[in-house]
């Protein structure tokens, strides 16, 4: 969704001489540069650290800017990450601007585990946190996912990763005499992803739990617009007028 927010110079430009309206082009183009590094780099950041429970550093850092002329400048989240989740995604639900409450974001490894037929669609996984590495945050690392991830992807017993684990889903709808099934059969286990080393249960460790809980909604407490708005129109003059002297 794309909002435009504008602002009137008129004030300042009323005040200026002939000879400062000849630098105008060169001071807005550099009001608009230092507002959008202002907002992007620490302005922004600091709001989300005081509407959100301990935002990561990609988070805080996600919203990018650039000039496109000199009286307008573009801010936009990023999107298309490769790795990780995407922020323009997964901030839109908890984002004011787009509307009425919405489902939380559905995250990549949840998606990656239904587009490769492990879970039914009905299945979401919850991770484990006990039993996977966390960051300074206290929320699972990227590291984990991406070990799970490619663990999931070999299905036979043949395919370890890591020091010699194993990684299978309890269901898993590819290849039900592969090492999930047999394992999970074998052990007993209830739905959920985990992690094995040797052939005893007492090396089987669960990571992530499955639940059929509808998506919840999120609160909107990101009033993303409203907050751009108000430092547009508390910072545009003050920095025109600096840059004009």
């Amino acid at each position: 969704m794309t909002v435009t927010i504008t602002h009137n110079i008129d004030k300042v430009i009323n005040r200026l001489t002939a000879y400062q309206r000849r630098d105008l082009p060169r001071a807005a183009r550099r009001t608009v540069s230092q507002l959008g590094f202002q907002l992007a780099r620490r302005d922004v950041p600091q709001y989300m650290k005081s509407v959100f429970d301990s935002p990561n550093n990609f988070t805080l850092r996600s919203l990018e800017y650039n000039v496109v002329s000199d009286y307008e400048v573009h801010l936009v989240f990023k999107r298309d990450v490769g790795k990780g989740n995407d922020p323009a995604r997964y901030l839109e639900p908890v984002n004011r601007t787009t509307g009425g409450r919405k489902p939380a974001y559905r995250t990549k490894f949840t998606r990656f585990v239904h587009a490769a037929g492990i879970a039914p669609r009905d299945l979401n996984p919850v991770p484990f946190k006990p039993n996977l590495s966390k960051n300074k945050n206290g929320k699972v690392s990227q590291g984990e996912y991406s070990k799970v991830w490619r663990g999931l992807q070999k299905t036979t017993g043949a395919g370890k990763t890591g020091r010699g684990f194993r990684y299978f889903s309890v269901p898993d709808m590819r290849n039900r005499s592969g090492i999930g099934s047999r394992q999970g059969s074998l052990f007993d286990l209830p739905q959920g992803i985990y992690r094995a080393k040797g052939r005893g249960k007492a090396g089987v460790q669960l990571l992530f739990t499955y639940t059929r809980k509808p998506k919840p909604t999120v609160p909107q407490l990101f009033d993303y617009r409203n907050f751009v708005e108000k430092s547009v129109r508390t910072k545009v003059d003050s920095l025109l007028i600096r840059n004009l002297r």
